[in-house]
């Protein structure tokens, strides 16, 4: 029966008994406040249902809401802290609460100026009164259900996928900004209980604390989708503290925008390719002999996943024989002299080969005048920098550790290289043949990450 229905049979009966015109308005009231009460809890059980029984955590659509007063009676349960409202302005999908909720004033404000638009959540503090993740051993699928953002993030150690990376079953890839890992195509998952088994894909990103520590981050929502001892696992290596993530991470996944900068490994490629571009113009061989288009690095040339001393002293090497054994002797023929002439012992004549720091030093020296010398010093005090991270492991036997400060020598190595050949591009870039427009923006600017 409609309340209208119901205000005229309570009329009747009130003027059968004598009842005045205050005690009738009194009994319409009342009967006005109890089938709102009705509605508003119709709305509760909806939402409720809606975000617990979805297969994606998803709000209600607030086309649903199609009586009248629903919108009325929304915006009280929104004022009181039962629900929230996902517009849509904020992250493009409203059907997933992505990011953590406006202010109840704002939605307010919003619902008075453009109306009741998008989708209805239940807030925490509705969840937590009807236990919503009471039971649930999985943690991140438990921070969903208590209405936790999906795109909210957690922390780990770096070691936290460890077991992947060294399992061929799993593809394992990865640059400085975010990874994946994928079961590979033929492979088979051990019929057995085993907490990794199970895992068919997986993104995440990184993150950094205040002292540029680096930590693996994974959003909740794909975190969820991880088995439920998988979970579990992954929780073990959570880190607490204050991470914030890579900004090209936040920008690409959160925002959808394009990348504010370049790797810094994928600009040392670049300006070893300008170089020799440079070169061509000059009528020389290239200085560098390999060059790795389209973005393109050679394998473990990218930030250490696990700081360890061996990886250190391995990306030293690579780093290395991508910069000063990259040199092409063949660039500094008829220039310099490419050996050095000495006598042993016995007096006979022996023949040296230069290093190809020298040779290049040397015919610097005789091409380049710089006003400031500074730069080309440290260029080349750079360039011996990275020579001599190599030659340590060749002196000593070292035992391996795991220790976040090789991610900040690895940092350091690699600014080193960088500016090294950026310095040395600018070098050529003097010559009366090159073409200086041929500079893309990025690396004149040296719009790099060294994170």
């Amino acid at each position: 029966m409609s309340i209208v229905v119901w205000q005229c049979v309570l009329f009747t009966v009130s003027i059968q008994h004598g009842h005045d015109a205050a005690k009738i308005d009194t009994i319409f009231c009342f009967v006005g406040l109890g089938m709102s009460a009705n509605r508003k809890s119709e709305i509760l059980e909806l939402t409720l249902n809606t975000y617990l029984q979805s297969s994606d955590f998803n709000g209600m659509g607030v086309m649903k809401l199609t009586r009248s007063g629903d919108v009325a009676l929304t915006r009280e349960l929104i004022a009181d802290g039962q629900l929230d409202l996902v517009r849509g302005d904020g992250h493009s999908n409203p059907h997933i609460k992505a990011l953590p909720v406006e202010p109840i004033e704002v939605q307010l404000r919003k619902i008075d100026k453009g109306g009741l638009v998008g989708c209805l959540y239940p807030t925490p503090q509705l969840l937590a009164e009807h236990d919503a993740g009471a039971g649930e051993v999985a943690p991140y699928t438990r921070a969903l259900k208590e209405g936790a953002p999906q795109l909210s993030y957690r922390a780990f150690d770096l070691r936290a996928l460890e077991w992947y990376r060294n399992d061929p079953r799993f593809s394992f890839d990865f640059d400085d900004i975010h990874g994946r890992i994928l079961q590979k195509d033929g492979t088979q998952i051990a019929d057995r209980t085993v907490v990794r088994d199970g895992l068919e894909f997986f993104e995440f990103g990184f993150a950094y604390d205040d002292d540029m520590h680096r930590a693996i981050a994974a959003f909740i929502r794909y975190l969820h989708d991880l088995p439920e001892a998988l979970q579990v696992e992954m929780e073990k290596h959570e880190l607490n503290g204050s991470y914030k993530l890579h900004p090209d991470f936040f920008r690409t996944q959160i925002i959808g925008d394009f990348p504010e900068k370049m790797s810094i490994y994928d600009a040392f490629l670049q300006e070893k390719m300008q170089i020799n571009r440079f070169c061509k113009q000059m009528g020389k061989p290239p200085l560098f002999r390999s060059e790795f288009a389209e973005l393109k690095r050679p394998n473990g040339f990218g930030i250490l996943l696990r700081p360890t001393k061996k990886e250190f002293r391995d990306f030293a090497l690579l780093l290395d024989q991508l910069l000063s054994d990259d040199l092409n002797r063949d660039f500094f023929k008829g220039d310099v002299e490419l050996n050095r002439y000495l006598t042993d012992e016995d007096g006979k004549r022996v023949t040296q080969s230069k290093g190809t720091i020298q040779l290049l030093e040397e015919w610097i020296g005789t091409k380049f005048r710089p006003s400031d010398p500074n730069p080309v010093e440290k260029m080349f005090t750079n360039f011996r920098t990275v020579r001599k991270e190599r030659q340590k492991p060749a002196h000593k036997v070292e035992d391996n550790e795991f220790d976040q400060k090789y991610v900040v020598d690895q940092r350091a190595l690699v600014c080193n290289a960088f500016d090294a050949v950026r310095t040395l591009r600018m070098v050529l870039e003097n010559h009366p043949a090159a073409k200086k427009h041929e500079v893309t923006g990025y690396l004149r600017e040296a719009k790099v990450w060294t994170m």
